[in-house]
């Protein structure tokens, strides 16, 4: 369910991109510009996002699960030997 629901969002992110490239205006005033890079970066943060989540999403609950394992262990460590 939830690969699903980060493929559809990686999926809309693109068309929303390739819908609204065209309309934004790099050449006119300052604020025009500033306002297009800002929204074509944010746009490429959420795309980039559920790409590395889609990617990545079960090595790092692994890397989580592993490191809690390990702190679990060195506590157990030191109330063996306090």
């Amino acid at each position: 369910m939830r690969r699903s629901r980060l493929f559809l969002c990686f999926i809309l992110g693109i068309a929303i991109v390739f819908y609204g490239v065209p309309y934004l205006n790099f050449q006119a005033d300052l604020k025009t510009t500033i306002f297009s890079a800002t929204w074509l970066l944010f746009a490429l943060m959420a795309i980039s996002g559920n790409l590395i989540a889609l990617l990545y999403g079960d090595r790092m609950k692994q890397i989580k699960t592993t490191r809690k394992n390990i702190s679990i262990q060195k506590k157990q460590k030191v109330r063996q030997y306090g």
